[in-house]
């Protein structure tokens, strides 16, 4: 309770300082919705369509969000004009800066060619080497060849010297078997975009796209479940009891500390009795082995 008074007051104390608008009861509904998972950190995914004004980057940076991944470049050709100012304002919010790419190819050639031209631009912004580099796979029609086309544009990336990537896509890509995550030659993190959930509707997720509206803003939003992009936080870290033990955070659910343990799902339900949609409370303790 403590923790939804803190912050209710914390957003309330910025509007009060013009750094949002809307009326109190807004307020409250954002911090309602978003505070079952407050000790995930969170990371922004900005597009052409997300606003660069330096004050909303102030605004969602004390909600968590302490990482950006912004867009650099759509397809062969087309850039992101905000992303200069995007990048400027989310360093001076003290966020770490990531780059995205999304997808238009449909053969290996335009992959490669995508490749290239999104090189060209990190390069150009001088990204430090740790920087994720994000391909963002959202095409209305897709079939069995996209999981090569995502292969050979990572492995340009890979190639030239890229380690640090993920891939990002619909949780439909992945149930209807188009996306399959253990095909991937590079195995990167695993951004999976689901809207109006409790959590992820697909395994093996390290970040989730669960909005893509934050504050009144067309604002692509995350939990960043394994750190990947963000900066690890002692007050949003896992929490270890014994060796044996886990201490359950608000927002967890036995595929969640599964996932973050890397600890097989049947296993850890095996282990506590449980069935996957059982309740669990914060400070409650899990057996982990």
């Amino acid at each position: 309770m403590r923790a939804i008074l803190n912050g209710y007051t914390r957003l309330s104390r910025m509007a009060r300082h013009g750094f949002l608008n809307g009326t109190e009861t807004q307020l409250h509904n954002i911090y309602r919705r978003h505070n079952k998972m407050e000790d995930y950190n969170m990371v922004a995914f900005c597009t052409e369509q997300t606003t660069a004004e330096q004050e909303y980057f102030y605004s969602i940076q004390p909600m968590g969000v302490n990482a950006c991944v912004v867009n650099l470049t759509v397809g062969k050709n087309e850039r992101n004009l905000l992303a200069e100012k995007q990048i400027e304002t989310a360093r001076k919010a003290e966020m770490l800066i990531h780059a995205s790419h999304i997808a238009r190819f449909t053969t290996p050639e335009e992959a490669r060619d995508e490749a290239k031209f999104f090189l060209a631009q990190t390069r150009a912004f001088n990204l430090p080497e740790s920087a994720v580099h994000t391909l963002i796979f959202t095409p209305t029609v897709a079939d069995k060849s996209a999981m090569e086309l995502i292969n050979f544009f990572q492995e340009t990336l890979y190639l030239h010297g890229y380690r640090n990537q993920d891939l990002c896509v619909t949780a439909q890509l992945i149930t209807n078997n188009i996306v399959q995550p253990g095909n991937l030659h590079l195995r990167p993190n695993l951004t999976v975009i689901d809207y109006n959930r409790l959590y992820p509707s697909v395994a093996g997720a390290g970040t989730w796209i669960f909005d893509d509206e934050y504050l009144d803003e067309q604002q692509l939003i995350a939990y960043d479940f394994m750190d990947f992009y963000t900066k690890p936080n002692q007050i949003r870290g896992r929490q270890l009891s014994l060796d044996t033990e886990y201490i359950v955070r608000a927002g967890d659910s036995y595929w969640m500390i599964a996932r973050q343990l890397g600890i097989e799902l049947a296993e850890l339900l095996l282990l506590n009795n449980a069935t996957v949609g059982d309740r669990i409370v914060p400070g409650q303790r899990i057996k982990i082995a």
